[in-house]
């Protein structure tokens, strides 16, 4: 076989590097975001505001439980809102979340796909190249998909020391659907989501993108405990 010309080689890695560009590189978590403020409330959230973040009672694993409440804690810190006693916090914050029951899907797949590489090549020792593009016959598989949802509310301090009931301030709903029934680990990325929206009205589920090397994943993961 004849040896590949320049023109050749750079055309195929170019080729790899628009897949690899369109595809994505690594995992990314696309998140759906609904922050609500309640217009009725006697203020919002000020810049600076002072926190106490309420245990989960419902939580079947307390254990995960206060593992994300120290999450929240350390991101409502990162976010400039300081963490304080009961007594003293402007803003009550309480949590849950959950997973939904797995719904069985079809996935179509190539059996087999090309891939770009160095290798021994057809004999004239060169670099040896395919294209990530896939042929062949296609397959059917099945997988489940879960419902993965994280929900946090904001009430004013005051009112509920008060009366243990108050309206909530803020409310930020985070959903998202996908193969990893790892709540531990999807938490992680649906926490980072829904404070970037922290104390905002988004007006209407928007998307947020969470890749695997977020930096504000890594800190919650890294952190001691």
């Amino acid at each position: 076989m004849s040896r590949p010309s320049i023109q050749t080689v750079i055309r195929f890695l170019v080729f790899g590097f628009i897949g690899c560009s369109l595809l994505g590189c690594g995992a990314l978590y696309h998140i759906k975001v609904n922050g609500y403020n309640d217009p009725k409330a006697t203020r919002q959230i000020a810049p600076g505001a002072t926190f106490f973040v309420m245990d989960n009672q419902d939580a079947k694993n307390p254990l995960l439980a206060q593992e994300i409440k120290g999450k929240i804690n350390q991101l409502l810190a990162s976010h400039g809102y300081p963490v304080t006693t009961f007594a003293k916090a402007d803003y009550y914050l309480f949590f849950s979340y959950g997973l939904g029951e797995p719904r069985s899907v079809t996935v179509v797949t190539p059996d087999y796909y090309g891939g770009i590489g160095w290798g021994a090549g057809c004999g004239w020792g060169g670099p040896a190249f395919a294209i990530g593009i896939p042929w062949g016959a296609y397959a059917a598989d099945r997988a489940n998909l879960y419902d993965r949802w994280l929900l946090l509310k904001v009430v004013e301090g005051p009112a509920y020391r008060t009366s243990k009931v108050s309206r909530p301030v803020w409310v930020g709903e985070a959903r998202s659907v996908g193969v990893s029934s790892d709540l531990r680990t999807v938490l992680n990325y649906l926490l980072v989501a829904d404070f970037r929206e922290f104390g905002k009205n988004t007006a209407r589920a928007i998307t947020v993108e969470i890749k695997e090397n977020d930096p504000a994943v890594f800190s919650l993961t890294h952190s001691r405990p």
